[in-house]
């Protein structure tokens, strides 16, 4: 039977004390919290990834079909997230082992299922596979958000310490490229060691669910929940005042927008990755060898972002990233397609856009503080599935956007391509992503005003409440 004296959560009525939250965070408590996002993509990466192409060239579906798909499941999933967050809100409160933390311990365990399910090939009519595809799919959007956001909202309590959670945020993107590294360089080698990829596949993905699971559950142990909002006042019961009180709050709304874009464009580069290194650059082989490189560099570049934070601000440093990205993303569309070149350019492209992607998560945690202080309510659940809202509308569009994209550029599964269907390929993997980045500039620069001098304000006040 399990123990949890050590680790058991202080109650909310002795310790969650607005006072105490600035306190700093162990190394174990960070590294714990990041083996979440760890888990987090384990899963959800291996959609972004994979999913595309093992419908089109494993399950048979047009590209066309599963970017309709994709379209409308993650506008389903978007819609989902605020009732999910509207719920943690509302219920859980005065928990002592915490508000979020009891989610991580069991609702993995649905995701998990539902993945390995997705993945399976059934002898279906081509609209049953359809049919199959839609329900696997929706489903695994629903068991993702019914973790993610908890997992989310949780950072928002851990601490309000600016640098605390600039740190926090690093170790999050720490386990999100953990996440990425095993799904982007182990999952093809792996998946070919077995007889066919429609066995390989869903092997593969029970294998990376037991590890989700395991992170899961050390998140769930070793993190603490210190913060209770500052109101007297019982929760809010669920009502769409919730949200339009969300919605209200400036800075919120331009780091979602910003999210949007950004999402979008690291999106469409997974999707049409194994595409690019199979068809341009007639190496598919190498796509193994590029997220190694990929995913380690960002993995060192991560761990020095609290650095960069403490020299430059968050908000510059952010705006600095979305320039290297614009940079050499748009050299590479115009430099000839070569290997060697196309790796070290994409993974310095990467690095750029890896900034604002680590730093949200602290941003996130900033506009809710920024919504308690101005309207006295504090909703951590329902702003987080906001944010989670916009960020799954991006999903949307992206998975439509590759789907639709292959089909529009001319893309026929396992033969040669022409030229003009090459040149697509290459605009949605680095031409796109870097238009999008300026978008994210201008966006970021412009719209989102709270900067880390107001928001030091915003905690003297919150601290005193």
């Amino acid at each position: 039977m399990e123990t949890e004296t050590i680790q058991e959560q202080p109650s909310f009525e002795n310790e969650y004390e607005g006072k105490k939250t600035a306190d700093k965070l162990d190394f174990k408590e960070k590294l714990s919290y990041g083996l979440g996002d760890a888990a987090n993509n384990l899963t959800f990466s291996m959609v972004t990834t994979y999913l595309l192409v093992f419908y089109t060239d494993v399950f048979g579906i047009t590209a066309g079909a599963v970017g309709i798909l994709f379209l409308v499941a993650r506008i389903w999933d978007a819609i989902n997230d605020p009732v999910m967050g509207a719920v943690v809100d509302r219920f859980n409160q005065g928990n002592p082992k915490g508000k979020f933390r009891p989610y991580l311990r069991w609702a993995g365990i649905p995701l998990v299922i539902i993945s390995v399910v997705m993945f399976i090939t059934p002898d279906l009519s081509e609209s049953g596979k359809l049919v199959y595809a839609y329900v696997t799919y929706i489903l695994f959007g629903m068991a993702y958000t019914f973790i993610n956001i908890p997992y989310g909202s949780l950072a928002s309590v851990m601490t309000r310490d600016s640098v605390e959670r600039s740190s926090l945020a690093s170790f999050r993107g720490l386990g999100s490229m953990i996440g990425l590294f095993v799904v982007g360089s182990l999952v093809v080698p792996i998946v070919n060691l077995f007889p066919t990829q429609k066995i390989g596949y869903p092997a593969v993905m029970a294998m990376i669910g037991i590890i989700a699971l395991t992170f899961y559950y050390l998140t769930y142990r070793n993190t603490r929940e210190r913060i209770r909002p500052v109101q007297g006042s019982s929760p809010d019961k669920l009502s769409f005042s919730m949200i339009t009180r969300t919605l209200k709050n400036g800075p919120f709304l331009a780091l979602s927008l910003m999210s949007f874009f950004t999402l979008l464009s690291l999106l469409l580069n997974q999707s049409v990755g194994l595409y690019f290194f199979k068809y341009n650059l007639q190496n598919e082989s190498m796509f193994a060898v590029y997220n190694v490189v990929n995913m380690g560099l960002t993995i060192a570049f991560i761990m020095i972002i609290p650095k960069l934070t403490a020299i430059f601000g968050k908000k510059k440093l952010t705006l600095i990233g979305f320039l290297v990205s614009v940079v050499f993303y748009s050299l590479l569309f115009f430099l000839p397609t070569n290997t060697m070149t196309f790796i070290i350019f994409a993974c310095l492209g990467m690095l750029g856009i890896m900034i604002p992607n680590t730093l949200v998560w602290a941003f996130v945690s900033d506009v809710i503080d920024y919504g308690e202080w101005k309207t006295g309510v504090r909703q951590e659940g329902t702003t987080y599935s906001m944010y989670s809202f916009m960020r799954k509308l991006s999903q949307a569009v992206a998975g439509w956007a590759a789907g639709m994209g292959l089909t529009l550029i001319g893309y026929v599964p396992n033969v040669m391509q022409t030229p003009d269907t090459l040149i697509g390929i290459k605009a949605m993997m680095v031409l796109l992503p870097a238009v999008s980045g300026v978008i994210c500039f201008f966006i970021f620069k412009f719209g989102y005003k709270l900067d880390d001098q107001t928001f030091a304000k915003i905690t003297e006040d919150l601290s005193k409440s």
